[in-house]
């Protein structure tokens, strides 16, 4: 029997005093530290928390065969927050002792990642670029088709490619050479990427007015092909397993890359 006139814990400290129980033997039997064995006698609740405490309190009565509900009712805590309890830790109280501190580094663990997370993204945002040309692209064969020159002096184009097709006669161009497909740069002086992927990665291209010319993820497999007018700034994620060619010229990724970003300027 308990004394009605002592406080919660001390109606407990006396019961296992009686019973010859030390704190660490209820402490063992409850799953508790003996931390929390002190703080439920020495009735301080509130560091356990309102609803834990009575928790604690009913299976601390129980092990000492009290009237939990009568020292439950001394803690003059709320009904609903006993009755939620009378619901949910029939089987659970015990393994409850740890969930504070359990859900304490949890939420710690997840702010750190998304912290983290977001520092690199903006590392890579705004750390600087590395300036590369890229190898300039190799000049056409002049073309090997009877030229009518339209003055004694007048040189062939510089991007004249030898003509493979067959009869009929190909037209003549203003300069009376035979017209041959233009190279990427003829154009404008765009000139052509070509990406492949050995697996997913992230690629942000923009041309020499700044322009992006894509911002996507591509997956393992995909190709891709952009005209533009260069230089180009390029990130490329996950480099080691993309590759890039500038007018079909193959562009080293590994000097350009740090961790697993490269950064670039093609020219």
């Amino acid at each position: 029997m308990s004394d009605a006139s002592l406080s919660v814990g001390a109606q407990l400290a006396h019961a296992r005093k009686t019973q010859s129980l030390s704190v660490a033997d209820v402490a063992n039997r409850l799953k508790l530290t003996p931390k929390q064995i002190d703080s439920i006698e020495s009735d301080q609740f509130d560091s356990l928390g309102p609803v834990f405490s009575r928790g604690f309190v009913r299976n601390y009565a129980r092990l000492l065969q009290l009237d939990d509900q009568q020292l439950l009712a001394a803690m003059q805590t709320p009904k609903a927050a006993a009755d939620d309890l009378t619901i949910r830790d029939e089987h659970i109280t015990i393994s409850r002792s740890l969930s504070q501190y359990w859900l304490k580094l949890i939420g710690a663990v997840i702010i750190v990642v998304i912290a983290l997370t977001l520092g690199v993204y903006q590392w890579l945002r705004n750390a600087p670029t590395q300036t590369v040309a890229a190898p300039a692209p190799t000049m056409p064969a002049p073309a090997t088709a009877p030229v009518v020159a339209s003055t004694p002096a007048a040189p062939l184009a510089p991007v004249m490619a030898p003509v493979v097709s067959t009869p009929p006669t190909p037209a003549a161009t203003p300069t009376g050479s035979i017209a041959a497909p233009a190279s990427p740069t003829a154009a404008g002086g765009n000139a052509t990427l070509d990406l492949r992927f050995a697996k997913d990665a992230w690629v942000e291209i923009t041309d020499a007015d700044k322009k992006r010319i894509v911002s996507r993820l591509y997956h393992a497999g995909e190709t891709a092909q952009f005209t533009g007018q260069p230089p180009f700034n390029a990130v490329i994620g996950n480099a080691a397993n993309v590759s890039l060619s500038y007018n079909g010229k193959p562009v080293d990724l590994t000097a350009h890359t740090k961790v697993s970003v490269a950064r670039l300027t093609i020219e």
